[in-house]
């Protein structure tokens, strides 16, 4: 896997990376950037991490559990 998700909101661009590495590794990153009108760069962050198949799985299933039912909730509600 070697996806990328970006994010625009309020000037704010947030960019999330998934890369699958050989030997049993996931690289996750994740970066913010938001510049204001006069292009001065108010924020300029980020981090990476990895994890092994099994960690990227426990720690995001969860969460990504949990959004499908807030989605879907947020759906119904229309």
């Amino acid at each position: 896997m070697d996806k990328t998700y970006e994010l625009f909101k309020n000037g704010l661009l947030t960019t999330i990376k998934v890369k699958d590495h050989a030997y049993d590794l996931v690289e996750f990153t994740i970066k913010k950037n938001l510049t204001d009108t006069d292009g001065t760069v108010v924020v300029d962050s980020g981090y990476t991490t990895f994890f092994s198949n099994r960690e990227f799985a426990e720690f995001w299933k969860p969460i990504i559990d949990d959004m499908k039912v807030r989605i879907e909730n947020d759906q119904q509600g229309k």
